[in-house]
């Protein structure tokens, strides 16, 4: 589903919980739940928007990659520029202010958590990647997605099956069989609805024969 996600800001001192040496924006990416350079996945990551003019953390430019921001530490092993930061660099350091609005633009979700923000998206082929955005606060969590309709495969007195959908459309592994579906949605939805959970799907499904076991049609 393509959205635009409000993905937070730039930590201002003292709302950073990780060691920092200021405001910075950490970008760390992981594929198959493991830590990869962010800049091999430079197409991703133009959908990252910052600033109110949302210019792309990553851009192109005839053949060649430029990050939008100076990248003031590098993916992978490094001095750690402060106490308590780490030697092994799992992400991307670029130099942005303080209190600078983030925005993802395109499929995606995002869940704001204690220092940081992930955005779990994937690629134009479908390869899933969860994108770490350290040193932020705020954002706007996507809203879960719904559940998936409750199934109950019932069988009729004759022995066939069916499988019924709760709050859904019935599927029918017996052609022919529009009757019986909408015999137990109407049924369902004939009733009150404070009695509605109490209605039993299977016994609805039994009562819609007769005693030779063929639908009352």
């Amino acid at each position: 589903m393509s959205s635009m996600l409000d993905v937070g800001y730039v930590a201002a001192p003292g709302e950073d919980i990780f060691p920092t040496t200021g405001p910075h924006l950490d970008v760390r990416v992981l594929k198959d739940g493991k830590y990869i350079d962010p800049g091999t996945i430079r197409s991703l990551l133009t959908r990252l928007k910052v600033g109110k003019e949302r210019k792309a953390l990553w851009q192109q430019q005839g053949e060649e990659w430029k990050p939008g921001f100076t990248i003031t530490s590098p993916f992978g092993k490094r001095t750690a520029p402060t106490a308590g930061a780490s030697t092994q660099h799992m992400g991307q350091d670029y130099a942005i202010g303080a209190k600078t609005p983030l925005v993802w633009e395109g499929p995606g979700t995002f869940t704001p958590g204690k220092g940081y923000g992930t955005i779990k998206t994937t690629d134009i082929e479908g390869k899933p990647y969860e994108i770490r955005l350290l040193h932020t606060k705020g954002g706007k969590p996507s809203e879960a997605a719904a559940a998936p309709p409750q199934q109950q495969q019932l069988q009729t007195p004759g022995g066939d099956t069916y499988i019924y959908v709760m709050g859904g459309r019935k599927k029918e592994e017996d052609a022919g069989s529009d009757f019986l579906s909408s015999y137990i949605q109407d049924s369902l939805f004939s009733q009150q609805p404070q009695i509605k959970s109490m209605i039993n799907p299977a016994a609805l499904l039994t009562s819609a024969f007769g005693q030779n076991q063929q639908l009352m049609t």
